[in-house]
């Protein structure tokens, strides 16, 4: 009680408060509105990347685009190649697996021997021990340059992408009539409307 008094009496405190939450309201809102903003930026560049995409598909005609162009045949290049490697690493270790099953069973063989009494040559059981060991070393280096070649192949997508949203911010900037970008134009033009009016409402609460 003598607390809420206090504060009731204490018109600076109360005035104080009222600020901090004042400013905790707008940054909030603030927040909210940045997360929209974000949103439609995001979208936006899905329709750049999208209109670009459709450029290179269709090879519209313009020198604007030329070294895009040229940049995105060298990564398609570079992407095939490398899938044709790891095409036939992924064979070779189909193989290999096969051959090391192979071994295991022989080594498996040989020791049963052993057990019964049999005795078998120990120089074959090494060797096929050897062999297993061999096979899984090679098994597992193709393992790795299949994964490195999976992550090169990511690295030449995101490059691809990164050119088409530079060709479709160029077709956007230019607006070249195209039947197949009518479309994204107005969803872009949409977009851009929005992300105008966040841009004018962050400002409200700086």
């Amino acid at each position: 009680m003598l607390l809420a008094f206090i504060f009731l009496r204490d018109r600076d405190l109360r005035q104080r408060l009222n600020e901090f939450l004042s400013g905790a309201k707008k940054r909030m809102k603030r927040t909210q509105l940045q997360i929209r903003l974000n949103r439609e930026k995001r979208k936006r560049t899905v329709l750049l990347k999208e209109l670009g995409k459709k450029a290179w598909v269709d090879k519209v005609s313009d020198d604007k685009y030329k070294a895009f162009f040229h940049n995105l045949e060298h990564l398609e290049k570079q992407g095939s190649e490398r899938q044709a490697e790891l095409q036939g690493i992924l064979s070779r270790i189909i193989d290999l697996q096969k051959k090391q099953e192979d071994a295991r069973k022989t080594t498996k063989q040989l020791l049963k021997l052993k057990e019964a009494g049999e005795v078998p040559d120990g120089h074959k059981i090494h060797e096929a021990k050897e062999e297993e060991k061999h096979l899984k070393k090679e098994i597992k280096d193709g393992d790795k340059k299949i994964k490195a070649g999976q992550e090169f192949l990511k690295a030449i997508d995101r490059q691809k992408e990164e050119q088409f949203i530079e060709i479709g911010a160029l077709i956007d900037r230019g607006r070249p009539e195209h039947k197949d970008f009518l479309g994204i134009y107005v969803q872009i033009d949409k977009l851009n409307r929005n992300i105008l009016h966040y841009l004018r409402e962050i400002e409200k609460f700086r």
